[in-house]
């Protein structure tokens, strides 16, 4: 987890962003929503690729939390793909997720300041669709969000805590956030529609140095649970 290689990064001194995507695995996320999921990934990758700014400044790890909390990818060089993700278990343990992806951005961040190479906020990206479950799954979680609480405080991280369809834990979500309004909420058929958002709001860190701010401060409804994906495009719009 802590290997950090000079190679990763060719000639470039670009200042990088690296974002880390902490993705549900549990068995409720069968089916389409981990199809749509795979294929929304799939494509941001290749818009990643496609684009000279952020393919030669976005780092990009992928870990998931099911029966067990699994690198997929680990930061360093993009290959020419991901391999499958699949989901078969009841165990939801995000806690444990989290607290990694964390481990994973602060090995990089270390490299980074080894090889006196700038770098963006990091990114964490959560995505659920259902709340902590399995052992010490409460403990673990609320573990992850001091963690992650403290590091956005001091604006060392930017947190996207996302959940899908009705079964989320939409109070226990938002808790990821100190700074976020209200957790994201997306249909698992949005999921491309989420991951082109996230591509695009990376070309516009990297190439023109958009305010983190701009991430955060999203309008809702307010007997809403949550910010429904298309109210936080059109809010990113106007801005």
């Amino acid at each position: 987890m802590t290997d950090f290689n000079a190679s990763d990064f060719g000639n470039s001194t670009k200042r990088r962003l690296p974002i880390c995507f902490c993705l549900d695995t549990s068995g409720s996320m069968q089916g389409d929503p981990i199809k749509q999921l795979n294929m929304g990934l799939q494509n941001f990758l290749s818009s990643i690729k496609a684009n000279d700014d952020t393919r030669s400044a976005t780092d990009i790890a992928i870990i998931t939390f099911g029966s067990s909390v699994d690198i997929i990818l680990p930061f360093g060089k993009i290959g020419k793909g991901l391999p499958e993700i699949s989901a078969s278990t009841s165990l939801t343990p995000i806690g444990e997720g989290v607290l990694t992806a964390l481990e994973l951005l602060d090995a990089r961040k270390k490299g980074y300041r080894e090889l006196g190479i700038k770098y963006f906020q990091p990114w964490i990206v959560v995505i659920t669709d259902g709340a902590p479950m399995g052992p010490n799954a409460m403990a673990n979680y609320r573990t992850a969000v001091a963690a992650c609480n403290e590091l956005e405080k001091n604006d060392k991280l930017v947190v996207f805590n996302i959940g899908v369809g009705n079964a989320v834990d939409y109070d226990l979500l938002k808790q990821l956030s100190i700074k976020r309004p209200e957790p994201i909420s997306v249909a698992s058929a949005e999921f491309s529609k989420l991951f082109e958002f996230l591509g695009s709001s990376s070309s516009s860190v990297v190439s023109s140095g958009m305010n983190d701010d701009a991430l955060y401060n999203i309008s809702t409804e307010p007997e809403g649970e949550s910010v429904d994906v298309d109210e936080f495009f059109r809010f990113l719009e106007e801005e």
